[in-house]
């Protein structure tokens, strides 16, 4: 069944995370820095929404990154964490990106970019990619105040678009968030981006790419 909307994780799935890693791991003077402090920003997200608490995505990517320094040895200000992280406004997207959202766009499909990151850093994010207009809805959890993969997170999206869970389609080049969206019911499309698996423990995609262009041909 072709699904009526798309929806688009952003960070890794559109965006490349390289201009972020390189400026953290330059601050940090380890080129593991960012491996170290992503899957805890991640983590900590988690830990909020199964506690029943929120706290946006760039006040728990602060913290985060302040509990990471003390690994490296290093002390920051809030100011000079707040720079360093504001990188994240300024990544490009993959070159399969514009011309796949634009093929999909063109064949009559509704474009949805959910983040877990805050409002204005999502719109601020695409906007600097330049693929904003291809999208009829760009929605952060705030709205929800559940973190994907939180069931919850999906659900929400679905009713705002009035559409069933076979009727939409989640596109991550993360497997939590692939796996999320399977049990929330939805079609799922895995984006294999660089190092990035599935969990083998889990459903398995509806269909995976290589590429955002690729999505056009496997669900036609």
């Amino acid at each position: 069944m072709k699904p009526k909307i798309i929806i688009f994780d952003v960070n890794e799935t559109l965006l490349n995370l390289i201009p972020l890693k390189e400026e953290i791991n330059a601050a940090l003077e380890n080129e593991m820095g960012f491996d170290v402090w992503f899957p805890k920003l991640l983590h900590y997200s988690l830990v909020e929404t199964t506690t029943g608490g929120y706290s946006n995505f760039s006040e728990i990517a602060a913290a985060t990154f302040k509990m990471i320094s003390d690994k490296f040895d290093k002390e920051f200000s809030d100011y000079e964490i707040q720079n360093i992280l504001s990188e994240i406004t300024n990544l490009p997207p993959y070159p399969d990106v514009k011309p796949g959202l634009e093929q999909l766009k063109n064949e009559g499909y509704k474009l949805i970019a959910f983040s877990n990151g805050k409002p204005d850093v999502l719109e601020a994010q695409l906007k600097f990619a330049e693929i904003d207009s291809y999208f009829v809805g760009i929605h952060s959890v705030e709205e929800v105040k559940k973190y994907k993969p939180h069931p919850e997170s999906y659900r929400y999206i679905l009713k705002k678009y009035q559409v069933t869970p076979k009727r939409a389609m989640m596109v991550a080049a993360h497997s939590w968030d692939i796996i999320g969206a399977k049990r929330a019911k939805l079609q799922t499309c895995f984006v294999e981006r660089p190092e990035k698996t599935l969990y083998e423990l889990a459903e398995k995609p509806d269909i995976s790419v290589t590429g955002i262009t690729e999505i056009l041909e496997q669900i036609g």
